[in-house]
């Protein structure tokens, strides 16, 4: 899954970003997968993601809290949840695990991280997927501390000027980071986004 695999940042600050999401595989297990995904969704909750969503209909922070996500859960569609230790994923991949739901899950973080995470559980990964990079013309992109923030939206619906006007009002004292970070996760509709790193990352914006 691409959109998960271009965050950007230190390795101290992607070392506090892990994603968990899992999902059908269309046309083999994808009918009746909906009791499927709510059992997902109980397993992510339960561990105290950041943000937590589905893959069209929105995250908490879009639809307004966890209820309003696990209501427009449907067949076929992927769960997101992110964690910010290691700890918790290792928690999550145990209990997905003695379910045995038959979905596919995957992780996204720190390659070391992730295959810590499952060794501890005692799994192999599957697949593993790389970014190389972003290629063509870069000199068109938001300088690097932008990036930062706005790559944990694989899908790009997190403004560079949205981030620019939200660091402007947190270095002002208009906004707190922690508030800055929830209003940047409202666009990412899958729910991958990271606010309490984009707290972090907001605080080191100069604007």
């Amino acid at each position: 899954m691409t959109h998960t695999l271009h965050r950007q940042g230190s390795m101290e600050s992607l070392e506090k970003d892990f994603v968990v999401f899992a999902m059908p595989s269309s046309g083999l297990n994808s009918e009746g997968s909906k009791p499927k995904l709510e059992k997902v969704f109980e397993i992510l909750k339960r561990y105290n993601p950041v943000n937590i969503g589905d893959s069209k209909g929105g995250s908490r922070f879009s639809l307004g809290g966890d209820e309003a996500v696990r209501e427009i859960l449907v067949e076929n569609e992927l769960v997101h949840a992110v964690y910010r230790s290691r700890e918790q994923v290792i928690k999550v991949l145990k209990d997905l695990k003695d379910e045995d739901l038959g979905l596919s899950v995957t992780v996204s973080g720190l390659m070391e991280g992730v295959h810590e995470c499952c060794h501890k559980v005692g799994l192999t990964p599957h697949t593993i997927v790389m970014s190389l990079g972003i290629w063509g013309r870069t000199d068109l992109l938001a300088e690097e501390k932008i990036q930062r923030v706005a790559t944990m939206c694989g899908h790009g619906l997190v403004s560079y000027n949205l981030i620019r006007e939200l660091a402007g009002q947190v270095k002002g004292g208009r906004l707190t980071a922690r508030k800055a970070g929830e209003i940047l996760a409202k666009p990412c509709i899958c729910g991958i986004f990271n606010p309490e790193r984009a707290a972090e990352l907001i605080e080191e914006l100069d604007s």
